[in-house]
């Protein structure tokens, strides 16, 4: 046990040491090979550290076992710490199971949760965007004429009264952009378009100039935009500077964050939680009152299209066909999944994967003690004590699994991820973790109940051994 135990602790805190060097989320990418190189070596290192300890933590189980505790239990027990070989084998990869499902779950909570870099379905079903611009090839763009906006603007009203929808709101593109100062990589700035809060958007979610604080300037749905610190809110020439050959780019070093230079530091943000959530929905809008103080000058980006029940497949293609006429686009919803899809996928997985090893390792370990369930038979014992010792060694597995594994997720994932952590704990699914937790153990106890009882073999039929 303690040949098992140290080796494990020096792996286990090499790797947390490891992930702790990556850099976080912001480090990942082609251009950072030594922080991918570190992220795989300490990912590996504390897995392999897991999977040392669970022997030691079968043991640890088994020491502090109650003798108040039925005596089906105490041999459940007594049994995995005699059998710590396939024991402690079946609680590795049970952990490893729940490992996986728990990093996935709590990863995938920054990346759906990171307030400037939202990720998530573009809009609900019954939404449709029929934006102003253009599309050409090579990726040029261009803006609609007056005239051409006004007649797809007619056509746009007149394909929504077809759909009796129930509001048609012009999108008008702020042109601004929001970054947070001081952090690079992909969730530095704002991944959607902040449009003008008009009165007519505004009224189409319920909200009434009444719940807009004065002087604010940005309105948002996006939990944890508003506290987010060092936030800049950028437009104009910030930052551009014009090279020889009459190129327009960003200054690889920005100048300080002044409104004289076309940027305001801290804009006042409120969070509203009428606005849609959708990443291609207003789920962040700029007040009027901020476009009016900085001089900013809007245009007309498309219009949103709120239809009374999910679109239909004839409806979208004469969508299309409206917006082809005009070389526009129309934008409907995709099937990128959310937060909890994905963590219920991961922990669908993790449970799938972890009951299979525990009905196998228990099969064999149970088979190992043959002998004495015989002779428990022939004690008197009924189905119900063999039932019960079959549960308790699923469910002591399940708990120990669970608890290590998700421990060591929690961990990994701190370590990791340091800087993003209230992104993290501010999105983290509780009803995954609490079927991994009490699920798992409990799934794998009645499933040991039920498939077991079967009365052994009699005594006088023993096999050759």
């Amino acid at each position: 046990m303690h040949r098992s135990a140290l080796p494990g602790v020096i792996v286990f805190a090499g790797g947390v040491a490891c992930l702790a060097l990556t850099g976080g989320l912001a480090a990942v990418g082609p251009g950072n090979a030594s922080h991918t190189l570190l992220l795989l070596v300490g990912l590996v290192a504390v897995i392999v550290g897991i999977l040392l300890l669970a022997p030691l933590a079968v043991s640890v189980l088994a020491a502090g076992a109650s003798p108040r505790l039925p005596v089906a239990v105490r041999i459940a027990l007594r049994d995995l710490v005699r059998y710590r070989a396939r024991s402690g084998a079946a609680l590795a990869a049970t952990t490893f199971a729940v490992f996986l499902a728990m990093a996935i779950c709590l990863v995938a909570s920054i990346q759906f949760g990171n307030p400037l870099n939202w990720f998530g379905s573009n809009l609900s079903s019954s939404q449709l965007i029929v934006y102003t611009q253009q599309q050409f090839g090579g990726g040029q763009i261009s803006q609609l004429g007056n005239v051409q906006l006004a007649s797809l603007g007619r056509q746009v009203d007149s394909f929504a009264a077809g759909l009796h929808a129930q509001s048609v709101v012009p999108l008008e593109d702020s042109f601004v952009e929001l970054y947070q100062a001081g952090v690079q990589g992909p969730h530095d700035h704002f991944n959607g378009s902040l449009y003008v809060a008009t009165p007519q958007l505004l009224a189409a979610y319920g909200i009434k100039a009444s719940q807009v604080s004065p002087g604010t300037d940005i309105l948002t749905m996006r939990p944890g935009l508003a506290s987010l610190p060092h936030t800049e809110l950028t437009w104009g020439n910030y930052g551009v500077q014009t090279t020889p050959g009459g190129f327009t780019q960003k200054d690889n070093v920005l100048p300080p964050c002044t409104l004289s230079s076309d940027c305001l530091a801290n804009p006042a943000t409120q969070t509203v939680n009428g606005l849609p959530g959708g990443t291609s929905a207003p789920n962040t809008v700029i007040t009027e009152y901020a476009m009016s103080k900085y001089h900013l000058q809007p245009g007309l980006d498309g219009w949103l299209i709120q239809a009374p029940a999910p679109l239909t497949a004839t409806q979208i293609s004469a969508a299309r066909h409206l917006a082809l006429a005009y070389q526009v686009t129309v934008e409907t919803r995709s099937d990128a999944p959310t937060l909890g899809e994905f963590a219920g996928a991961a922990t669908a997985l993790g449970i799938v994967i972890a009951f299979g090893v525990l009905a196998a390792s228990v099969g064999l370990i149970r088979s190992e003690t043959a002998r004495d369930l015989r002779t428990l038979t022939a004690a008197g014992a009924g189905a119900g004590t063999r039932r019960m010792i079959t549960a308790a060694t699923a469910a002591a597995l399940g708990l120990l699994g669970a608890i290590l594994g998700m421990a060591g997720a929690v961990i990994a994932v701190l370590a990791w991820a340091h800087n993003s952590l209230s992104a993290m704990f501010g999105g983290v699914p509780l009803t995954d973790v609490l079927i991994l937790l009490v699920g798992l153990p409990l799934i794998a106890a009645v499933a040991g109940w039920l498939l077991a009882g079967r009365e052994p073999p009699l005594i006088a039929r023993q096999p050759i051994e």
